[in-house]
């Protein structure tokens, strides 16, 4: 029999390489592997420690249906791709999707800058503030999520799975946290979840670019209303 090592080194590894193994499932019998099917291993079991990342799956929910644990979801379902850009609330479940509690350090993250990335694709990617973090009274398991869009490319997709990364974390937030609500539909009330954790100082700047002026009602720290004469559509700016 050939020795392995007089065999040359392959430098160009690819997802169609092979070794042999023994198969566990199997009986212990011989069988070839490859990388490809390595790598599909490690992602979706989580075995590589990516520091920070977190894995969740999007999971959609219909009416009636109950949420998958080690998923995240919309409130009210939306659909089975939604753009990163359009994702301003989320509920995640209390655990990754390989079992890990992980409320204490999403809880961290809020009012920092995270990554939501796709496990297999990395070119699908959005980076969000958290604003808030707060266990839902019904379903205790999740957690409300307060999202403000930055930045990104591509949506989510159903059933796939997403890794949340912290990027930034700023140990000064508390002192300087700030967050901008757009109102898109004129209204005479404004709905504002700000999450800041306190009651804010509230700028408006209403469709014309001139200053607004409403009575501003603080339901509690993360929430308040902004009452006009007459329909505006604008923004506010809370800090």
């Amino acid at each position: 029999m050939t020795k392995i090592k007089i065999y040359p080194i392959d430098t160009n590894i690819s997802g169609g390489d092979k070794w042999i193994g023994t198969d566990a499932d199997t009986s212990s019998r011989t069988k070839n592997f490859t990388v490809s099917a390595l790598a599909d291993y490690f992602n979706n079991a989580s075995q590589i420690n990516l520091s920070n990342s977190l894995k969740f799956k999007y999971d959609t929910v219909a009416v009636g249906d109950s949420r998958a644990g080690g998923s995240f979801s919309f409130a009210s379902e939306i659909g089975p791709t939604v753009n990163f850009s359009d994702i301003s609330n989320l509920l995640f479940h209390q655990n990754t999707s390989n079992g890990k509690y992980v409320v204490e350090l999403m809880d961290a993250f809020s009012g920092n800058i995270v990554m939501i990335s796709k496990v297999d694709d990395p070119n699908k990617f959005a980076f969000y503030r958290i604003n808030s973090y707060s266990q839902n009274p019904l379903e205790t398991e999740f957690y409300d999520t307060s999202l403000s869009y930055i930045d990104g490319n591509g949506s989510i997709n159903e059933d796939k799975y997403y890794f949340v990364s912290l990027l930034q974390f700023d140990a000064l937030s508390d002192s300087d946290k700030h967050y901008a609500h757009t109102q898109g539909v004129a209204s005479t009330t404004w709905s504002v979840n700000h999450g800041l954790g306190k009651f804010p100082s509230v700028t408006v700047v209403v469709s014309t670019g001139q200053k607004g002026y409403g009575d501003v009602n603080y339901i509690d720290e993360n929430n308040l209303t902004i009452s006009f004469k007459g329909a505006e559509s604008g923004k506010a700016y809370m800090n």
